[in-house]
């Protein structure tokens, strides 16, 4: 069953050029179904327009974040596996890969949290390592 809720997403990226970090938060809804949660979100970017956003957790092992909008993607995280997907923006297709180091799920009867880490490379090149914590608070 979709509940709505309040999504906060901590994140913070490590590059060769320096570390980034960011943080924002959104309504959204979150729906718990034997092993699998489903959060979706829209998220009202100033640059790139509304960018639609479904974050899956299967098992508590491995996350399908799934972006709809001017750059989409389709990524798989994975604790300890490797997985490779396209990421569309206006300019063309990338291949990115992502190698996950952390998954955590963990729910509550409030909302839950997801924790991930994982590196990211674009064509074989290192790109950056990311950390995320997602809060979900239901309404």
């Amino acid at each position: 069953m979709k509940k709505e809720a309040v999504i906060r997403i901590v994140s913070m990226q490590r590059t060769e050029n320096g570390d980034n970090s960011g943080e924002m938060t959104v309504t959204g809804t979150l729906a718990c179904e034997n092993d699998k949660a489903i959060i979706e979100y829209i998220e009202n970017n100033e640059e790139t327009g509304p960018e639609e956003t479904t974050i899956t957790v299967f098992n508590n092992n491995t996350v399908s974040i799934v972006r709809k909008g001017q750059f989409s993607s389709e990524m798989m995280v994975e604790k300890n596996a490797r997985h490779h997907t396209f990421y569309s923006t206006p300019y063309g297709e990338l291949t990115m890969g992502i190698y996950g180091n952390q998954v955590e799920w963990s729910k509550d009867d409030n909302g839950g949290i997801l924790k991930m880490k994982y590196s990211l490379d674009f064509n074989n090149g290192f790109v950056s390592e990311n950390t995320m914590k997602i809060y979900i608070e239901e309404k």
